[in-house]
């Protein structure tokens, strides 16, 4: 059954796809999607990133591999290129081209989304969770596009998959360092497809050592019978490892691949104006982090030091667009830290806000603010789920690691996020977290509603029985 529902989503994508290029390539809505199938309104940095790709993949069609393994690009553009590439002849410039990355880190998506919601619920939750993110609609029409996005996501779920694991299974010694070793390898390509998350990453994996040291603990000082069951101190020794090594991994994984801290490359032969000014604004944005450095080496200092400058560098990278969010807000020391910690929290959940669901954006038109409160309303009820499911599962560290995870991470881009089209993007994981946990509570409260549907019938049949039978 989970084969078909893949198949068919399979085909879905790239019916979806082909669509949208069919749409572009005939000009029906020129002002949303351009020739090659860019979603103009929706994500525009797609056409950069697909100029890139066509770029490298000539170079890799001359013979230049040289040139294409030091060029300074994103991880997600080199790996487009190399389908732009073979199937270029073919499609031309479109973002067919891009579909075989995309597809597969969809597919990926669907089935950690599912595998998560089976792991820590059941069948049933997990298919909910899977359906809800591969048809929620903004995402879905990212993941057509030559974005990082469909790779950070799929990647981080993946992440959440080991940490899940290592968290909830007594794993043998051989497992474990296998789940480890893949965890780690997971965390570099989470890094290589977005660097800017390299702080989730570790706390996502240092949040599950801690819950597992708490369970650990608590097995032992409150659970009499735990020395002598299955879970004694020899039984988890390798599931400790085996986090302490995915927690060195993912802690080394940006050191071990420095190459990939280049710039964007900005010797882009045919760079319109639009281009040369979005090179400008990353070029400035690094003069000014450069500039700011910690006055302090302790390590609160240095992480409030970062969070200022990721903040700083949205400043600067996003001064000209119309959809920013307290732009003018510096977190330079921990007084700005605290006492803007609410106020991102709000954004993280809450953005973009009613009032903002109505008006017109530099690049967004009304239809698509529009949907965009739509979808504000639907997260808003995934988030009530939730927060329920979390009281319900209260008991369970791996709900309760969800849970933590989504809250910490659309609270730090809250933090650090000030334009709200980049925040809505960036957020996309943290939701899918938040749709595994409410999808029990949603089949939960699905099910006790058909219980009573049914109860009623039945009740209603028995009362016409009655009645018939009095008649009599």
């Amino acid at each position: 059954m989970p084969r078909r529902l893949l198949i068919a989503a399979a085909i879905f994508h790239i019916v979806l796809t082909a669509t949208i290029c069919g749409l572009g390539h005939h000009g029906v809505l020129p002002s949303m999607i351009d020739s090659n199938g860019i979603l103009i309104t929706l994500a525009s940095d797609g056409a950069k990133y697909q100029a890139e790709a066509i770029q490298l993949s000539e170079e890799l069609t001359h013979g230049e591999i040289s040139h294409w393994l030091n060029a300074p690009s994103p991880f997600h553009v080199k790996l487009h290129s190399l389908f732009f590439a073979l199937f270029g002849p073919l499609f031309g410039s479109t973002v067919l081209n891009a579909e075989p990355v995309n597809l597969l880190c969809y597919l990926a998506t669907l089935t950690l989304t599912f595998h998560l919601g089976w792991e820590i619920f059941n069948c049933r939750a997990g298919l909910l969770a899977a359906a809800m993110a591969g048809l929620w609609p903004s995402f879905l029409m990212h993941t057509t596009q030559p974005l990082r996005d469909p790779l950070f996501v799929a990647g981080m779920l993946a992440f959440i998959v080991v940490n899940v694991r290592l968290l909830c299974r007594v794993l043998s010694w051989k497992t474990a360092i296998l789940t480890a070793l893949s965890g780690g390898i997971i965390a570099a390509i989470v890094w290589l497809s977005r660097d800017t998350m390299q702080e989730v990453v570790i706390a996502t994996t240092g949040l599950a050592g801690a819950l597992l040291l708490i369970r650990q603990f608590a097995k032992k000082y409150f659970d009499a019978e735990s020395d002598s069951s299955a879970l004694g101190w020899r039984t988890r020794a390798p599931t400790l490892v085996g986090m302490a090594l995915l927690i060195i991994l993912s802690v080394g994984a940006p050191r071990i691949l420095p190459k990939f801290r280049r710039p964007y490359r900005t010797d882009t032969a045919n760079s319109t104006s639009r281009d040369e000014i979005w090179q400008n604004s990353r070029r400035k944005m690094r003069d000014t982090l450069v500039q700011q450095q910690p006055t302090s080496g302790n390590p609160w200092s240095l992480f409030v030091g970062r969070v200022g400058k990721l903040r700083q560098g949205f400043v600067v990278e996003f001064s000209d667009a119309g959809s920013n969010i307290d732009s003018d807000v510096q977190i330079n020391s921990t007084v700005d830290f605290v006492r803007y910690l609410p106020r991102a929290a709000m954004i993280g959940f809450f953005a973009p806000f009613p009032k903002m669901w109505f008006f017109v954006g530099n690049q967004v038109s009304w239809g698509g603010r529009l949907l965009s409160g739509v979808e504000m309303l639907a997260v808003y009820l995934v988030e009530v789920l939730a927060i329920l499911e979390l009281w319900n599962g209260r008991r369970r560290l791996a709900v309760w690691f969800l849970w933590l995870v989504a809250a910490m991470g659309v609270i730090s881009l809250g933090l650090v996020v000030i334009n709200i089209g980049a925040l809505y993007r960036l957020r996309y994981f943290f939701v899918i977290l938040l749709m595994i946990l409410a999808s029990e509570r949603a089949r939960f409260i699905f099910g006790w509603c058909g219980r009573k549907m049914l109860s009623r019938r039945e009740d209603l049949g028995a009362l016409s029985a009655e009645s018939l039978t009095l008649s009599d």
